[in-house]
């Protein structure tokens, strides 16, 4: 006899629990313990009378929603795994709420194949893993290097960036030929050099140009005087 999964549902629409209930029971060995209209209902009523293998919260619910609800499952420690289940799948509220420890994201317009194997991947291995968190993974990691990199221009004189764009030209200018395209004494050159070092922890040209290749700091124009 197969093992019985139960699956606990979170949403503020009756209706929308009670199509669900209805088509997790089709899916599969799952069976449908326990129906909460809010965030707030489900946490008064722990622990539950029936330990549930999966909770199916919605996000957006009166009273309690369920970035609240999933942040006080984290604070106390309630290890049941969360399934989101969604209109909500901006970039920021999916990468909250897996901080926040939800276990799996879905949208309802999914479908019930999918359904069956998020429920199934969070039963067997603890985790759903699908192109939104991977799409709202990649949209953070560039949305934090773009702050990156504006605060590292923020940091940097316009001298210091025209030093930097020869740095990187392919022309490969001397130390020398930067001052002279400057109209500074080398000594200058050193000191926008010595002083992105100290900026930056850089410790050689090699890693200065690595570092304003990764952070795209000499995209403009050269510098004027440059051929």
């Amino acid at each position: 006899m197969l093992k019985q999964y139960n699956i606990v549902l979170v949403d503020d629409h009756t209706v929308v629990r009670s199509g669900l209930k209805q088509l997790i029971e089709r899916l599969g060995n799952y069976t449908v313990t326990a129906e909460y209209d809010n965030g707030r209902h489900l946490v008064n009523s722990l622990p539950l009378p029936t330990e549930p293998d999966v909770i199916l919260l919605d996000v957006a619910m009166p009273v309690m929603d369920g970035k609240a609800t999933a942040a006080w499952l984290k604070e106390h420690e309630v290890k049941h795994p969360v399934l989101i289940l969604t209109l909500d799948t901006t970039d920021q509220t999916i990468i909250e709420l897996f901080r926040l420890g939800v276990r799996g994201y879905l949208p309802k317009t999914c479908t019930a194949e999918i359904l069956k194997r998020a429920i199934d991947d969070i039963v067997s291995t603890g985790y759903y893993h699908n192109e939104l968190l991977s799409n709202a993974l990649l949209a953070t990691e560039r949305a934090s290097r773009k702050d990156e990199r504006q605060m590292i221009l923020d940091k940097i004189t316009e001298r210091e960036k025209l030093f930097l764009q020869m740095v990187c030209d392919e022309q490969e200018y001397t130390y020398e030929q930067m001052a002279d395209i400057l109209k500074v004494h080398r000594r200058t050159i050193d000191g926008y050099r010595e002083s992105l070092f100290d900026k930056f922890n850089i410790k050689s040209k090699t890693g200065l140009v690595l570092f304003a290749m990764k952070y795209r700091l000499a995209e403009d124009l050269k510098p004027k005087g440059a051929k």
